[in-house]
């Protein structure tokens, strides 16, 4: 019998898919479930195994997903319209462990439950095809034009668990929470309090905190001078800076697909990280660097937001930000004030202020050379606003 690797969740969607695919398709079912965020998967395991799969496969690759993963995104400053990439960064991790399995246990189909109007069927498809272009990927809840009610009422006709669903369709790792759905989806009005979850809001939080967050080549190494691996520094930040209103993002976001949509993100831990990081890049890299990476970092997080993860030109860019990020180190505080992150103090083995040549109270500067340099500077706006003149006096 032919296998299928199904990505799975244990929610309605992907129960759902397991036993569709069991009883319609006539195939043998592997599922495949990553610990990114808080899954619980002993739970997760025992759902699958109970609905018949030939196996279960758990991973908890949080610590795989912070190092391979976020590590990148923080070189690259990841920014997509505003909000640092959450889901977007996590699709790579999972295509990749899904193909990995799918070879591994001879299935020669992958499954998942994106739906047709969303970026992760792109996201996971051509990141699998990028990988191994002959495995088949599926999408059963796009494929079918399956929605809720049918889900359900093919739930109770199989004797699947109903979990008890949300208000809002939530998508959840370590680097960040996105929140799409239900009253969300009404803009004509504001957030709901149930929206928030690591965010606190601004009305509830108190006096604020002041942290320090060492950077060692463009990753943090350090908070409040304790070490931490990466994972667990994120996961810390993620308490702190919600405690302090930062990280809610409520926009409206252009999709892959083209639709326009109303997305709530919050991502505590990463925005602060990404600050600081940025803090780090205006001491130690000069005006052209700086110039260059803002222009990269843009290509890096459209690249990763469309699902591309795996184009070649990635490999160019991300050397390239590895190599800005070996200047990268020092540390900042950084106050962290009802959803503000103010910089406080910086320092930097590699910085390039020179408090002798900016400060007033010396005269460690020859000014007198500032005339010259304005005189042939001037040049290239004055010769051709000149010329302009003269042509507007020709016309008229």
């Amino acid at each position: 019998m032919d296998k299928v690797l199904l990505l799975y969740s244990g929610g309605l969607d992907t129960s759902v898919m397991v036993k569709w695919i069991q009883k319609e398709m006539k195939k043998e079912v592997v599922t495949l479930t990553l610990n990114i965020g808080n899954s619980n998967l002993d739970q997760i395991r025992e759902k699958a195994l109970s609905l018949g799969v030939s196996d279960a496969i758990v991973m908890d690759v949080k610590k795989e997903f912070a190092d391979k993963y976020i590590k990148k995104e923080i070189y690259a400053d990841g920014m997509y319209e505003g909000y640092p990439l959450s889901t977007a960064i996590a699709r790579p991790l999972m295509a990749e462990k899904a193909v990995l399995y799918a070879e591994e246990y001879g299935c020669n189909t992958i499954a998942h439950g994106s739906t047709g109007k969303g970026n992760d069927q792109v996201r996971f498809e051509v990141t699998m095809k990028a990988l191994n272009e002959d495995i088949n990927v599926i999408a059963p809840v796009r494929d079918w034009n399956m929605n809720r009610p049918d889900e359900i009422k093919y739930a109770k006709a199989n004797n699947i668990e109903i979990p008890m669903g949300g208000k809002y369709s939530v998508d959840e790792n370590i680097w960040g929470r996105s929140v799409e759905g239900s009253t969300i989806e009404n803009i004509s009005q504001p957030l709901e309090w149930d929206v928030y979850e690591w965010v606190r809001p601004l009305e509830e939080t108190g006096n604020g905190d002041i942290i320090e967050i060492e950077f060692k080549n463009g990753i943090p190494v350090s908070l409040d001078g304790k070490q931490y691996g990466l994972k667990d520094l994120v996961e810390k930040l993620n308490v702190i800076a919600g405690n302090n209103g930062i990280g809610l993002i409520n926009h409206m976001e252009d999709r892959v697909t083209g639709i326009k949509s109303h997305e709530v993100y919050e991502v505590p831990g990463a925005m602060a990280i990404i600050k600081a990081h940025k803090i780090m890049e205006s001491l130690t890299l000069n005006k052209y660097e700086l110039d260059m990476k803002g222009y990269m970092d843009n290509q890096w997080s459209n690249f990763v937001y469309n699902g591309l993860w795996y184009d070649p030109v990635m490999e160019h860019i991300n050397q390239f930000e590895y190599s800005m990020n070996k200047y990268i180190n020092g540390s900042v505080k950084l106050k962290l004030y009802k959803g503000n992150i103010v910089m406080q103090s910086i320092e930097s083995e590699s910085s390039i202020y020179n408090y002798e040549k900016i400060s007033y109270d010396n005269s460690n500067f020859n000014q007198d050379s500032a005339k010259g340099f304005i005189d042939i500077y001037k040049n290239n706006t004055v010769y051709a606003s000149n010329a302009r003149k003269e042509k507007i006096k020709l016309v008229q």
